[in-house]
Parts: structure tokens; sequence; C-alpha cells
């Protein structure tokens, strides 16, 4: 029965012992399997999210070269970062027929080598338009994915999910390999869409970004553990259906694996299985010969007691002439056995004569990897090595090498002895000390590295006995003390306080004092040393007990010392820096304060107290800025600054505020406000700088007031001049001479060219200023040019010169104001002609560059000088002042085509070869959205009312309304009035049919009246004609008109109706 429950305890422990190497080893092929699969979604999800940036930037830069396409996908750097893939593309839906429309726009994009292919008879088309890289893919430009259904099944699916679609199963057209691939297609809308049908079919559908790649390389490399532990396939199904295989890492089948696992996961609306089997060298490294040890060791403990059994019922059977014989038999085994189980925490062996294993114990297996059969019969000495007595460097005597090429330090120990039969064995016991002969090497690797550490820090050690006050101290201490390390210096404590500055040693003294008695946790001091050369130096050490005795006393302390000679010359003379910095910014002229979030001043100059009128307590004590700023204006800079700070941006926020000082008075002052954030306090801190702008403030007033006195003064007189002399000129039966007409000539001419000077002064001035609106709305470019070219052709042919206009068939659609850019134009062309060769062209040309519109103006001449290209867009600046004469103009042209230009976001620049070709060229942006061409309608002389016009002309310069009347008496009757007062007695007492309001009278704005007229009689048409350049925006005028710019004939066209109204 005895036998029996040891035979059921060994099958027991055997079966246990073999399902817990099988369930480690399930465990573990399930976590390789679960991380593969994970590795598989990891890796398709990053190519979804190079698609999803991809669709951003195309989203973002509208319609982009195939350049700036390569660019952006070279970035992405999909052969080290997204493994798989042949790279990533954009394919554009188009419908049938429009073939020729889709490869005109890629020629207009200068791209001609597509070709699409092949020819399908769908009602649409999906043409790859994009690929890069393009020389692996070149085989995919042009091709038409709805040539195969699975393609054009999941492209579609795409577009109306609105989700990203893989294809089925495919071979790539540019993969030579025919081996199986897919098509990851995300679909690209215009706008967001939710995922919602309804959102989805009402967004407009760009096309799709998509990426091709083969199954055999997005599946290859997943992880370290493929082929190794583990072989799977892949099929496009959700079943393992052999027909449908992506990738197989097997070429084998793998039906007699040990470990098998089925996944089935959803990949874009794609269901994959992945069948996972494991490999030999896996299954290997859960083989275990321990259940082996348990079932041998439980047979033979069994076979032992039986034998013991056996024995003991022949021992009483047996003769007694045989006792002395047994007894001296079970002795020696009893010392066998001994010697084995009083040694079995360690590796045991015992050895023949021939020193040849013949018994080992289990410590021994396991560590050396071999089984006992194994072992059986080996010499020992192939085993373990021995090392010579004279050659034993370390803490092992011999060495050994585990059956899994393992090293091994050991320490053997053998003893011999013999048996009953007289024959020697020996015992042979192996510690392993590998794991303390590691160690100690690290250790020396680690005091190697320290003593680097220390030697590049510079920073010395030194361990003080404070009982026999000695010290032992670091090769680095020795250095920094001047001393050489290889040679011994015969007392490290006298030698350093023999060397410390008299002035310095109570200092160092009482700080180990302190540390000692426990008054302090630490020794800190700097200190003076004496050096070989009679210099001085700075020392700093930091020391702390690290040993009491059983009362607290101290007996040891350790510490480091490092020259700090350097820091302490850079201490001393940062606090010099910052003494002479506090001192510039005391002295400053410019305001400046040190603020918290909260408005407290912190820190002021002397100049910020006289800009606000407090003094420096006051401002540091009780005043907050917020006392002295208007609410509107603290509001102004607290919303732009946190905005700024928010934004983590390094932009310093600049602006013009009033400041409340502490009399009640204001200033104005022009702020510069930056920050930093105190990493101590945890708080942004805020530096303000304030420059007192009050008189620049007094001077742009008094200037404003110049200009519109200047702009009423000067416009009015010269347009009363001119449209007199205009008038004088005009008149058939003037009676004068050939000479007076002559001089009317000449005086027409100078006015336009005073007129030319005072506009061109005063635009300066309020276009510098900002003071002028633009009317910015969507234009045709050609149409403006055109408008130009016909205005300027008679200025053209008095310089024998000739306008050619090249722009494009398609509208060029530009956001802008339409008289500026017409300014800008007149401008450079009339340049043109004035520097032109006599009979020469010049060119107008307009195109598309990128997301603007650039236009060219080109002539043929003496060119620029270089000298003068620097100053060319300068006020008043010239190549020679005699061109003043000469060609005519004031030298402002140039920069108030400049800054009308930079009012528009756009860019101007030049280029000149002397004696040859020049080139002005600008920029506009081109406008978000096309418009259709208005519809202008034009006032025909026969649908006028048969009577004379009943003109109201509100106008207090009696000249200039006896000018307006002469020119216009043969269409009009005008009647001239000076007030407001008198316009709204005449309009009680009188219907008019045209109203001509100068904005300036003496008794108030007369834009008032717009709505009084408007309000009695909306038929009649309002015409605003004043010196005021601003564009008063009213959609009850019919022009407004500016004196000095309008000629006498174009004011009497909108009088008429001959002009439509203006837009």
């Amino acid at each position: 029965m005895l036998i029996g429950i040891c035979v059921a305890v060994t099958l027991g422990l055997y079966a246990s012992s073999v399902q817990t190497n099988r369930d480690a080893a399930q465990e573990e092929f399930d976590r390789l399997s679960e991380n593969s699969v994970q590795a598989i979604q990891t890796r398709m999800n990053t190519y979804l999210q190079s698609l999803n940036g991809a669709a951003a930037f195309l989203k973002t830069s509208g319609e982009v070269s195939r350049a700036k396409f390569d660019a952006y996908v070279s970035t992405l750097n999909i052969a080290e970062f997204l493994p798989g893939i042949s790279g990533i593309g954009f394919i554009a839906p188009i419908r049938a027929g429009q073939e020729a429309a889709f490869m005109q726009r890629l020629e207009e994009l200068g791209e001609t080598e597509l070709v699409i292919k092949p020819d399908t008879d769908g009602p649409e088309r999906f043409i790859i338009q994009r690929i890069s890289p393009i020389e692996p893919n070149r085989a995919a430009l042009g091709l038409d994915i709805t040539f195969e259904e699975g393609r054009r099944n999941a492209a579609t699916q795409a577009r109306e999910t609105g989700k990203p679609q893989l294809t089925p199963r495919i071979l790539l057209v540019q993969d030579e390999t025919k081996q199986p691939g897919f098509l990851l297609l995300r679909p690209l809308f215009a706008d967001p869409v939710d995922g919602t049908a309804d959102n989805i079919s009402d967004a407009p559908f760009l096309g799709w970004v998509y990426a091709p790649f083969v199954g055999r390389d997005l599946l290859t490399n997943l992880s370290s553990s493929q082929g190794l532990a583990y072989e799977f396939a892949v099929y496009d199904r959700p079943e393992a259906d052999p027909d449908q295989v992506i990738y197989n890492s097997s070429a084998s089948e793998a039906d007699t694996a040990k470990y098998v696992g089925v996944y089935t996961i959803d990949q874009f609306d794609r269901q994959w299985t992945i069948s996972y089997a494991s490999t030999p060298p896996f299954e290997m490294l859960f083989h275990s010969y321990f259940p082996l040890g348990i079932l041998a060791a439980g047979f033979l403990i069994t076979a032992l007691l039986l034998v013991s059994m056996e024995n003991q019922r022949k021992r009483s059977a047996a003769l007694a002439e045989l006792a002395a014989y047994r007894s001296r038999q079970v002795n020696a085994r009893e010392e066998e056995n001994r010697s084995v189980v009083e040694n079995a925490v360690i590796s045991v062996f015992i050895l023949d004569e021939d020193r040849r294993i013949r018994i080992v114990n289990q410590a021994a297996q396991e560590k050396f990897g071999f089984s006992a059969s194994d072992l059986k019969g080996m010499p020992f000495d192939e085993l373990v090595t021995e090392i010579p007595d004279g050659h034993i460097q370390g803490d092992y005597n011999a060495t050994g090498r585990a059956k899994s090429d393992e090293p091994l330090f050991l320490d053997l120990q053998c003893n011999t002895w013999l048996t009953q039969e007289g024959e020697s064995r020996t015992t042979a016991i192996v510690r392993d000390v590998t794991a303390e002969f590691e160690a100690v090497q690290e250790l020396k690797k680690t005091k190697t590295l320290f003593d680097r550490a220390l030697k590049g820090s510079r920073i010395g050690v030194f361990d003080m006995d404070l009982v026999s006050g000695t010290s032992e101290v670091s090769d680095t201490w020795l250095e920094i003390m001047g001393y050489d390390p290889a040679k011994p210096v015969p007392d490290t404590q006298a030698a350093f306080l023999s060397r410390v500055h008299p002035e310095d040693m109570e200092t160092l003294r009482t700080a180990d004092r302190n540390c000692i008695e426990g008054r302090t946790s630490r020794s800190m001091s700097e200190f003076r040393l004496r050096f070989p050369d009679n210099h001085w130096r700075w020392m700093r050490s930091d020391a702390l007990v690290v040993e009491r005795d059983e009362t607290g006393k101290a007996l040891r302390m350790i510490g480091t010392q490092t020259d700090v000679t350097d820091l302490r010359h850079a201490r001393n003379a940062l606090e010099v820096s910052e003494v002479r910095f506090r001192q510039v910014v005391s002295a400053a002229p410019i305001g400046m304060a040190l603020i918290t979030g909260d408005g407290e001043f912190l820190d002021v100059n002397d100049a910020f107290c006289d800009l606000s009128g407090y003094d420096r307590d006051a401002l540091k004590s009780e005043t907050r800025l917020q006392d002295m700023l208007p609410p509107e204006e603290l509001r102004s800079i607290f919303r732009n600054v946190m905005a700024l700070v928010e934004s983590a941006s390094a932009e310093v926020y600049r602006g013009e505020h009033r400041i409340l000082r502490s009399n009640g008075t204001e200033r104005w002052g022009l702020f510069n406000i930056s920050w930093t954030f105190d990493k101590n306090a945890k708080r942004n801190f805020f530096i303000v700088q304030v420059n007192d702008i009050t008189d620049q403030k007094e001077l742009d007033r008094i200037k404003n007031e110049f200009v519109s006195t200047v702009s009423h003064e000067l416009r009015t007189p010269l347009t009363s001049i001119k449209g007199a002399l205009g008038l004088v000129h005009a008149a058939e039966n003037s009676g004068l001479s050939p000479g007076s007409k002559r001089l009317i000539d000449i005086a027409l001419s100078n006015t336009d060219r005073l007129t030319t000077i005072v506009n061109d002064i005063l635009d300066l001035e309020k276009i510098s200023s900002g003071e002028v609106s633009f009317d910015f709305e969507t234009h045709d470019m050609a149409e403006i040019i055109d408008e130009a070219v016909k205005e300027m052709s008679p200025f053209a042919v008095t310089h024998s010169n000739t306008f050619r206009v090249d722009t494009p068939d398609e509208p060029l659609w530009v956001y802008a104001d339409h008289g500026r850019t017409k300014q800008v134009l007149a401008n450079l062309m009339s340049n043109a002609c004035k520097y032109s060769d006599d009979e020469t062209e010049i060119v107008i040309k307009a195109e598309r560059l990128d997301d603007v519109a650039i236009i060219y103006i080109q002539n043929k001449g003496p060119g620029i000088p270089d000298t003068f290209r620097p100053r060319l867009f300068q006020a008043f600046s010239q190549a020679d002042s005699s061109d003043t004469r000469a060609k005519g103009g004031t030298g402002l042209g140039l920069n108030i085509t400049k800054q009308i230009v930079t009012r528009h976001n756009g860019r101007i620049g030049f280029e000149s070869v002397p004696d040859a070709l020049t080139v002005f060229w600008f920029t506009l942006p081109l406008s978000k959205r096309a418009v259709m061409p208005k519809k202008v309608s034009v006032v025909r002389p026969e649908t006028m009312a048969k009577r004379r016009l009943r003109v109201l002309h509100l106008e207090d310069d009696t000249d200039f309304a006896e000018i307006i009347r002469s020119g216009l008496e043969e269409v009009a009757e005008i009647v001239n009035v000076g007030s407001l007062a008198g316009a709204r007695k005449y309009l009680k007492e009188t219907e008019i049919d045209v109203a001509i309001i100068d904005w300036s009278l003496p008794d108030g704005d007369a834009s008032v009246l717009v709505g009084e007229i408007a309000d009695r009689n909306p038929a009649v048409r309002i015409l605003g004609l004043s010196a005021d350049s601003d564009i008063r925006r009213d959609s009850r005028l019919y022009a407004n008109l500016v004196k000095s710019r309008t000629e006498l004939d174009t004011i009497a066209a909108y009088v008429s109706g001959h002009i439509a109204r203006a837009s």
C-alpha cells in the first residue's frame, strides 16, 4: 500500500508540473499573438493618421501643385515611419465626359504626363491624380479605379458614409511581385461632416486621399517574435479561407503546432481573420525536464523504499556471519548519502578515481543544465576547470560553462574518501559565485565611473575621522588642491588647514562645529585657499556627519569640496551688472514698470512716476494699473495681452492708450508690454514700457486739421481755375488769338500738374495715417486693366508709346478696391511711358500665381540706376532732380502705389536691366468667390426729360459755384445755396431733379440733408462734390465725387444721367 501511495503521489506531481508548463506556454503565446494583432491595428491606424494629415494639407492648401504635394509626402518619410505602403495619393472624381476639362486643369498646373487609363463606360471616373513618391508608383498615375468592382465599391462606400474604407484583396498595378494588396481610401470633403446621410450629401466632395500597400509589406516584421515564437496567416474573410490569403509567414502547414489562436478583426469595414501557430523554438522554450525529474525522483524513492523493505526482510533472515558485512555496507551507503544530503543546497558531485562523475544532486543538474543521465560518466574537468593556486585573482578558484553556454565563476572544494571496497571517491562541492563576482565587477565599474564623474565635474571628496583628526581624500580633491595624486600627502588634514585664509578660518570651524554638535544638518561654507603661486582661490565645502556613537558623539564626517573661484567672480560681476542695469532703468527717459497679473506695481522708474504723477511709494503700495487707465483702455489692454499670453506668443503687445494722472489730467502713452513666467512664484510678471506721446498726438491733431484745411482750401480753387480755363478754351466764338489760346493751354497744363501734386500729397498723408478707407470687393482684374488702358492711352500717345494687354481668357477674380487698384496701374503705366524709348511697346500682363494674382508692367528704356534702386519707393524720390521738369511728377507716385498694394496685403517689386527691359510687378489676393458680370444701365440721352433739369448746388464757395453753373447751363438750371438753412428753405419751395452737395458748410455737415431730400422725393439724384476724399458710404447717393479729381464734363455727365449710378 505504501508503494502505491508513493507511485500515485509521483504521478500526480508529474501531471501537475506538465500542466503548469503548458499553461505558462499558452499564456505567453496568447500574449504574443494579441500583441501582433494590436501591432497590425496600430500600423493601419498610423496609415490612416498619415492620410488624415494629407487630407488636412490638401483641404487647407486648395489646389496644390505636384511639387508641393511631393514635398509634403517626403516630410512623412514613408520608408522609415510608414513601412508597408507604397505611397500616398489623391483620387479625383469626375463625371463621364469631363475628361478633357480635367486634363486641361492639370495642364494649367503644369502636369502633362498623366494619362487616363483604362477606358471605362460608367457614369463616373475615379482618376488617380496624385501619387508620391512617383517613381515606384508611376504605373498607377492616371488609373481609373472604377475599372475593378472592389476598388469602385470601396470608393463609393467611403464617399457615401464619410468614413475610411479598405478595398478587398487586389493586385496593385505598380507591384511587380503581384502579391495581394489593398487600397486604403479616406474621403475628403470641403466642409466637415458628422457622418449623417443629410450632412454628407450636402457637403461638397473633393475626392479621396489614399494609400496603396502590399499585404506582405504591411505584415512583415511586426514584432521581434514574428517567425521566432509564432507563424501566422491573414485572410480577407471572416473565416480562414485559403483562397483569400493575404499573407502567410510560414511556408509549411502549421497542423503540428502545439499552440494556436484565431482572431477576427475589423479593418475599415473589412473582416480579416488572423491565424497564429507556435513554432518549435517557442515550444522548446517551455520544454522542461523538471516533470521527468520529479517522475524519476519519485520512482527512485519508491524503488529505494522497495529495496529498503526487501533488505529489511532479508536482513532479518540473513545469517549472523553476514551481519558485520551488512553493517559496513549500510555505514558506507549512509556516509555516501550523508555527503549528498548535507550539501543539497549547492552543487555536489561524487567522482570516481578517474574523476568521472558518478552521482550528482538536483542543484548541480539545475545549475549546469544537464540531466543526471547526461552527467553520469562525464569527465568532471570538462564541466569544471580548476584554476591553479598561483593564478587565482578573484573570489573564485574555478570556472565552468553551463549547457546554455553561460559562463560560470565557481568556488570549488574537493574531499577524497574511500569506499568499503577501498575504492577512492571524491566529493566535489561547487558553489556558484557568478552573481558575487559580477557584483564586484559592477562595483568596480561604478567606482570608476564615480571617480571619472568627480574628476570631470571637479568635485573633490574627503572622509574625515573626527576621533583621530585625519582624513582620506579622492584624487580629484588632491588635484583641486594642486597636489599630484601620484605623490602621497602625509597629512592631508593638516596640509588643508595650513592653507586656509586666516580671515575665513573661523567661518569654516563654526560651520563644522555646528554640524558636529547637531545644530545644523550640514556644514556649508565658502573660504579662500592659498596656492603655490601666492594667489588665493575660493572653495566651497559641503559636508555632513555620517556616523555617531551611542551617545551621539560624531565620529565621521564626509563631504565635497569644489573650486568656485570663477563662480564667485561671475556672481560679483552679475551683482555689479545688476546695479548698473537698475541705474540705467532708473535714469531711462522711458517709463518702465514691473507689475503682477493683478495690476500691482512691483517696481517703477522715475520716468514712469513723472508720467503718472504718482511717487514711487504710492505706486508700489496703494496704486494699481487700473487706477491709471480709463475702463475702456484697461479692457483693451487686458483683452489683447491675455490673448497673446494664452497663445504662448513671443510677440510684444504695442498700443496707444490714455493715462489718468494723479491730478486728474490725461496724457497719451505708447505702451509696450511683454511678460515672463516666474517658475518660483508660478505666475506671470509683466514688463511695461511707456513712451509719452502726448505731444505727438497734439501734432497729429494739428496735422490732420492742416490736411483738412489744405484739402478744402486748395482743391476747391484749383477746380474752379481748371473749370474756368476749360470753359474759356472750349468756347467756339471766344475771339481769342492763337497766342492767347496757347497761354490758356499752358495754364491748363500747369493747373493739372498742380492738381496732381496736391492730390498726391493729400493721398500720401491720408493713406500713411490709415484715414483712407478701402472698398474691397470682388473684381475681374482684366476689366480693371482694360479701363486703365483706355484712360492712359492718350498719355501713351503723347509719349510715342503703345499698350499691349496680356490677360487670361478666364476671369481673374481679385479682392481689391477698384479705384485704388486702377490708381496703382495708372501710376506704373505713366512711369513706363515717361521712361520708355520712343515707338516702343508697353506690356501689361496678369496671371494667377498660387493664391495671388500677379500683374506685370514691362517697358524698354534706360532702366533704373543702381544707386537709386534702394530709394525707389521713398516719398519725393527721383533718380534725377531734373526729372521733375523733364518728365513731370512729384516723386510720390511709387510711394503711394506701394502703400496701396500693402493695404491690399500684396507685394510690389521690380527688375531692371540698363538700356533694356524694366518690369514692375505687384500682387493682389485672389477672391474666394467669383461674381457674375454687373449689368451697367446707361441712361441714354433720348430717355431724359425734354425740359431742363432743375439742380440745387449746395456750395459756400461762390467762385466754384459760378464755374459749375457756367459749365452746366446748357443742360440744367442751377441754383446755388451756401448754407444748410438756405438749402432747407429752397427745398420747401421748389421741386428739384438733382442735388449737388459740398459736405463741409459753415453751419454744419451737409450729409444730414441726404435723408431729408430722399424722404421728400426718392427720384432726386444726389451727388456729393467735395474736397474731402474720404468715401461716404450711403446707398442713397448717386455718386460721390472729389473736386480736384473730377473733370467738369464728368460732373455734367452725372448730372444729366449719362453715367449710371455708382455701385
